[in-house]
């Protein structure tokens, strides 16, 4: 939960339990990352998919997706990915520009993402 109420749009918040994703009255996060929903354990509770269709239905958030034992550090609008696994990024503007391209982009340890442009920096 400590990384999920960083965004701005609280994922898993409902009271019933964690399978949901969109609890009306329960999706109001801290905003320490503005424009942003964030979700944890992606990779190893197999939940990848988990946040297309609350990027679906708010496109202009920017979904951040931690596996375990990993961080996010930003500094300046780029988040490096630390620890042991990946993060997984989802931009709804993607999906209208690359209809086949896939609905979320893995970065791993050591990389990093540049939160304004919404992409992976090389250097």
């Amino acid at each position: 939960a400590g990384a999920t109420v960083q965004g701005s749009f609280l994922v898993r918040g409902a009271p019933e339990g964690n399978q949901i994703m969109m609890a009306p009255g329960h999706e109001t996060g801290f905003g320490f990352l503005p424009d942003t929903a964030i979700d944890q354990h992606a990779i190893a509770r197999k939940r990848l998919d988990d946040m297309i269709p609350v990027i679906e239905r708010h496109p202009h958030l920017l979904g951040i997706a931690i596996d375990e034992a990993t961080a996010l550090v930003v500094h300046n609008g780029v988040a490096t990915v630390m620890g042991k696994s990946k993060v997984a990024f989802y931009d709804a503007k993607r999906w209208r520009d690359m209809p086949d391209a896939p609905r979320y982009v893995l970065v791993d340890t050591g990389e990093r993402f540049n939160l304004k442009t919404r992409s992976v920096e090389t250097e």
